[in-house]
């Protein structure tokens, strides 16, 4: 079970390593005096903020102990000063999945009122996610929003169906979309990195994971930091290659069948609502090259 947990690289003693050298000592209420021959905290400081002994959280950063009882990993993320979405992660990878098969893929199908529900979201940009952030399926405004240089029907086809994450690093149209991509390739990164933790026995994650990081130096360069956040809402600036600036919001709700849905909408009676409906009625096959 071990070496599973190696390959999907959600290695406790990895990520309490890193949490660890990224806190000051004057965060924590620590004095300092002298050179400190690590960033960060020692791991005896951590042992002392948390109430375990130095040996056993030796033992769980340097990957000798796989895993530690709840209240203890609670305690070492308050040392370290976690936020919640952090927390969450390090319970998840620091504690022992009682039955990996329950983890199991589902087998990405969309229940009837799923799909009543996309085709009824004609004013906003909506997709169906699987947890890998796989596009099962798109209303045509979100397609013509991120990817009208794709065939629309692609996401019926399993073998072919794009990944959001794959397309945002790996796709030259998608990364030219965002007006500040270097933070929407973070905000990528951290979100599989927060699923991750759910999904420790999924090979499909693991193989998603390594193909981004052979095919992607900036996404390898990111996947190593092991910064964790859960991002469902918030706003984009996206430059359109058809109808120009977009500042749209977006949110997240988990459906029934399991998946995410995923939707984009503008500020009432903004330019930016007004540019977004000029995708619904200008499709003449809008393609980038």
């Amino acid at each position: 079970m071990r070496r599973v947990e190696q390959i999907v690289n959600t290695d406790l003693g990895s990520y309490l390593r890193q949490m660890r050298e990224r806190v000051r000592p004057e965060q924590r209420g620590l004095r300092t005096s002298g050179s400190r021959r690590v960033p960060g905290l020692r791991r005896e400081e951590v042992a002392a903020l948390a109430g375990v002994s130095q040996t056993y959280y030796t033992r769980l950063e340097q990957s000798q102990t796989a895993h530690a009882s709840p209240q203890v990993l609670l305690s070492i993320a308050r040392a370290l000063d976690l936020g919640p979405d952090e927390q969450d992660y390090l319970l998840k990878i620091g504690t022992a999945v009682q039955n990996p098969q329950q983890q199991a893929p589902q087998d990405d199908q969309l229940s009837p009122s799923t799909k009543m529900l996309m085709a009824s979201l004609g004013n906003v940009a909506a997709a169906v996610l699987n947890y890998r952030c796989d596009i099962l399926a798109w209303n045509s405004l979100y397609h013509r929003l991120f990817a009208p240089h794709l065939d629309f029907d692609v996401t019926e086809d399993a073998e072919l169906r794009p990944n959001i994450i794959k397309m945002n690093f790996l796709d030259e149209d998608v990364r030219t979309l965002y007006a500040d991509w270097a933070t929407e390739s973070e905000s990528n990164v951290t979100y599989l990195r927060f699923i991750s933790g759910n999904h420790r026995h999924d090979p499909r994650l693991a193989a998603l994971i390594g193909e981004l990081t052979i095919q992607s130096a900036e996404f390898a360069a990111l996947w190593c930091r092991q910064r964790v956040a859960n991002c469902i809402e918030g706003t984009k600036l996206f430059s359109h290659p058809a109808v120009g600036e977009l500042e749209l919001m977006y949110q997240s709700a988990d459906l029934q069948d399991g998946n995410i849905l995923k939707f984009y909408h503008a500020e009432p009676d903004s330019p930016h609502e007004a540019a977004l409906q000029l995708l619904t009625v200008d499709l003449n096959s809008v393609h980038r090259h």
